[in-house]
């Protein structure tokens, strides 16, 4: 009897699910819902005074955040960068306060989802996943002013300006989110367990530099799109976009896209051959992964770091930044960057520099 009736209840279930499908597909892939902006023209014009060569540097950061703000603004006071140059894309209204009351220049947009806790800090919650979704809102807010968008989350440290990572000579510009250094002998690196495609290894939005024009907005826009779109769309969502890193990775990989130099160390013009189309959308470059290092990196192939660290200073160059962006379920971020030498706040939270 029991089993009749789950049988039952799992046949009614699946008839609902066939009939969502049918109403969804019928009705065609549901198509963005215009941006109603929350940047005016006296915003456009703050944020384009604090532009340079066009390029405004964009930090997002809730209450929670608010301690990684302030180690990566504590790294910032030894390079060249003038940090009120910083846009805060603030998350919630407390956090907007204190850093308005501080001097610095800050956006905030209710319409957009998001919450004032750290998120991230033990793994991505759901609703870490549901602000991700929001991001593709925010970038095509940004790139529609005609500024160009420097994206640093605040987990990150720098130790030369980030106005280095910017190349109007391409569309966009992507740190890695590669779990194996480029050149690792024998290594492919276009091959990768967290990759979506063979054209691009994996990119982080973590660190990411694009330019303002309609193709870059079309990129968000078809991302958008995934998100907001019906049933029929939900495995392949759920599967293969995730959040808007994943969805980035997706569409990199669809053809749209081709890989420019200068090219990372680990990948030569020979492995480009025969992968992109002859007439792409975007040129995209990717960042040399040990002057720009991923958390995945940093922690999980430290040595192997170090090694081409040393090399990459004995070239005369240094690293630019590090982006803590590991599994927080493996090690807390925090503590991560306290046993590495890179958290830079005393107990009291102020800055070493200013002790």
């Amino acid at each position: 009897m029991r089993l009749r009736q789950a049988l039952q209840a799992l046949c009614c279930s699946l008839v609902l699910i066939l009939l969502s499908l049918y109403v969804s597909m019928s009705s065609g892939p549901k198509t963005t819902v215009a941006r109603i902006s929350g940047i005016d023209n006296a915003t456009k014009s703050r944020f384009a005074s604090l532009s340079v060569d066009n390029t405004i540097v964009i930090v997002p950061v809730n209450s929670g955040m608010l301690m990684w703000v302030e180690n990566l603004l504590c790294s910032l006071a030894k390079t060249s960068f003038e940090a009120t140059n910083i846009v805060f894309w603030t998350l919630d209204p407390d956090v907007q306060v204190i850093l308005s009351d501080r001097g610095y220049s800050t956006y905030y947009d209710s319409s957009l989802y998001a919450v004032s806790t750290n998120e991230n800090l033990h793994d991505d919650t759901r609703e870490f996943k549901k602000m991700m979704k929001e991001r593709p809102k925010f970038f095509i807010d940004i790139l529609s002013t005609g500024l160009d968008i420097l994206f640093l989350d605040a987990d990150t440290v720098f130790f030369q300006s980030p106005l280095k990572l910017p190349d109007a000579t391409v569309d966009a510009v992507f740190s890695s989110d590669s779990r194996e250094f480029f050149n690792t002998e024998n290594k492919d690196p276009f091959r990768d367990v967290w990759r979506r495609g063979s054209r691009f290894p994996p990119v982080c939005n973590g660190i990411l530099w694009m330019k303002s024009n309609e193709r870059t907005i079309k990129i968000w826009r078809d991302i958008l799109d995934v998100f907001e779109a019906g049933l029929y769309l939900a495995v392949y969502r759920a599967l293969s976009f995730k959040d808007d890193q994943r969805g980035m990775d997706v569409l990199l990989n669809d053809g749209r896209a081709r890989l420019a130099g200068p090219l990372p160390d680990g990948i030569t013009e020979d492995m480009l051959q025969g992968r992109y189309s002859s007439s792409p959308e975007l040129d995209v470059r990717l960042l040399d992964q040990t002057s720009v290092v991923s958390g995945h990196l940093l922690k999980n192939r430290g040595e192997q770091y170090e090694m081409n660290l040393a090399r990459l200073i004995e070239k005369g160059e240094g690293r630019i930044s590090v982006h803590f962006n590991w599994d927080p379920k493996e090690l807390v971020k925090e503590e991560g960057a306290r046993q590495m030498g890179l958290w830079f706040l005393t107990d009291e939270g102020r800055c070493m520099h200013d002790v």
